[in-house]
C-alpha cells in the first residue's frame, strides 16, 4: 500500500508541476518511478517529452506503455501524433533551405528591378490608369465556448464553485460511512455526477482530494493515517467516475490533505473528497 501510495502522491505533483509549465521539473520526478514501469507513469512522461520537443524520447515511453498494454487507444494516437510531426520537422528543415535559395533569387531579382526602373524614368512619362483599392473581406468561424463554460452539473448533493478555468466541487454530505466504505446517499452522488460528465470526458481533467476527520487512527488499521486514508478515499471515488463518466485515467490526479484544511467545520462530513474540475490541455 505504501508503494501505491507514494507512486499516487508524485504522479500528482508531476500533474501540477506539467500544468504551471515547469516539464523538466516533472520529468524527473516520472523517471525517478521508471524502475517498476507503469502505463501511467510512462503515458504522463511521454506527453512532456512531446511538449519540449523530443519526439525521440516521447516515442519511446509510448512504445513501452504500449509493450505493456497493447490496443490503448490514447497511446497509438500519441505515437501517429509524433508519427506526424517528424516530416513537419523535416519540411521546417528544407524549407530553410529554400527560403535561402529564394533570398538569392529575390536579390537578382531586385537587381533586374532597378535597371529597367531606370529606363523607364528616362521615357516619357505615361498617364497611369486609376483603379479602386481592392478590399478583401475575410471570415473566421465563430470559436467553440470553453469546455467549463458549457459544462452543466445541477446534481443534487452537490455545491458548485466556478472560477477562472477551473470549477470546484464539494459534496453536501459525507461520501464515507468510515474506512472507504460509501454510503448508499454518496454511492447514488457519485453515479449521477459522473453520468453528467460523460459528454465532456475527453475535454476535462479532474484533481480529487481526500478528506478525512481530525480523529487520529487507531494503531493496527488498514491505513497508517490521516493522509493515507483521504489518498485511498481519492483513489476509490476516481475508480467510480473513471467507470461512470469514461474519464481516462491518465485524465485524472490524486492527492490528500487527511484532516488538514477540511471542506467542513465539523467531522463527520468531513469523510469525503472534493474534485477540482479543468479544461484537459490540448
Amino acid at each position: 500500500m505504501a508503494l501505491s501510495v507514494t507512486r499516487e502522491l508524485v504522479l500528482a505533483q508531476a500533474r501540477a508541476l506539467a500544468r504551471s509549465g515547469r516539464r523538466a521539473e516533472a520529468a524527473e520526478l516520472l523517471e525517478d518511478l521508471q524502475g517498476e514501469p507503469s502505463v501511467t507513469v510512462l503515458d504522463l512522461l511521454a506527453r512532456i517529452y512531446a511538449q519540449q520537443g523530443d519526439l525521440d524520447r516521447a516515442d519511446q515511453c509510448w512504445a513501452e506503455a504500449e509493450r505493456l498494454a497493447p490496443g490503448g487507444a490514447e497511446i497509438a494516437a500519441g505515437r501517429r501524433r509524433i508519427a506526424a510531426m517528424r516530416p513537419a520537422a523535416r519540411r521546417r528543415r528544407l524549407g530553410k533551405g529554400l527560403l535561402a535559395t529564394c533570398a538569392v533569387l529575390v536579390t537578382g531579382a531586385v537587381l533586374v528591378l532597378l535597371v529597367d526602373i531606370r529606363r523607364e524614368t528616362a521615357a516619357p512619362a505615361m498617364p497611369r490608369q486609376l483603379t479602386a483599392p481592392l478590399t478583401v473581406v475575410t471570415t473566421s468561424p465563430p470559436e467553440k465556448p470553453d469546455v467549463l463554460a458549457r459544462m452543466r452539473l445541477d446534481v443534487p448533493g452537490i455545491r458548485v464553485r466556478r472560477s477562472p478555468g477551473e470549477i470546484s466541487i464539494v459534496f453536501k454530505g459525507a461520501l464515507f460511512s468510515q474506512g472507504t466504505e460509501l454510503t448508499r446517499r454518496g454511492q447514488a452522488v457519485l453515479g449521477d455526477l459522473g453520468r453528467r460528465l460523460r459528454p465532456y470526458a475527453t475535454e476535462i481533467e479532474v484533481a480529487v482530494v481526500g478528506h478525512t476527520d481530525r480523529d487520529a487512527l487507531l494503531p493496527g488499521g488498514e491505513h497508517v493515517s490521516n493522509a493515507d486514508l483521504g489518498l485511498a478515499r481519492a483513489t476509490y471515488v476516481r475508480e467510480i467516475l473513471r467507470a461512470t463518466s469514461r474519464i481516462p485515467t491518465t485524465r485524472f490526479a490524486l492527492s490528500s490533505l487527511g484532516g488538514v484544511m477540511p471542506p467542513y467545520r465539523d467531522g463527520a462530513r468531513n469523510r469525503t473528497v472534493t474534485l477540482r474540475i479543468s479544461g484537459a490541455a490540448g
